[in-house]
């Protein structure tokens, strides 16, 4: 028995688990797709540490930004960037200040979890035109509201 039939039962479980490979010539198809490499860096942040207020400082420059519904407490950043295009700015050490410039298709979002579930999202992708800026690309709130209340919270 040869190494070849000897795997050939096996390969599907081999690629699974990752031992085994499949030449380029092989795995793509004709007129397949160029993989993508995406880099991405997650920081959590409390309220009141400087990281913190240089995140919101940034969001609030953003011109289209929907404007905070509720108080800080704990801040997920998220910050996305093509392999093609990634700049080390994102890993070496912590990534403050947030740039004022992007990549085209670099995304930052931005996550505020307070207790009880009230959770804010936004999502910023830089775009190149008229000179480059950050242009929000989402934005929503869920959560129970208090009682007695209606509708979103609103940040003091």
């Amino acid at each position: 028995m040869t190494a070849r039939r000897a795997y050939a039962g096996s390969l599907p479980l081999l690629l699974a688990l990752g031992l085994a490979t499949l030449p380029a010539t092989v795995a793509a198809a004709p007129g397949a797709a160029t993989p993508t490499t995406i880099v991405e860096h997650v920081s959590h942040h409390r309220a009141g540490t400087p990281e913190a207020k240089a995140i919101l400082d940034w969001l609030d420059r953003v011109p289209d930004a929907n404007r905070r519904m509720m108080d800080p407490e704990t801040l997920t950043l998220r910050q996305r960037q093509d392999g093609a295009t990634y700049t080390a700015r994102w890993v070496e050490g912590a990534p403050f200040p947030l740039p004022a410039s992007g990549a085209p298709g670099e995304q930052v979002t931005l996550t505020n979890e307070r207790p009880g579930g009230q959770v804010e999202t936004w999502t910023l992708q830089w775009v190149a035109t008229e000179g480059g800026r950050w242009k929000q690309t989402h934005h929503e709130w869920h959560g129970r509201a208090r009682a007695g209340e209606s509708g979103p919270p609103r940040a003091r």
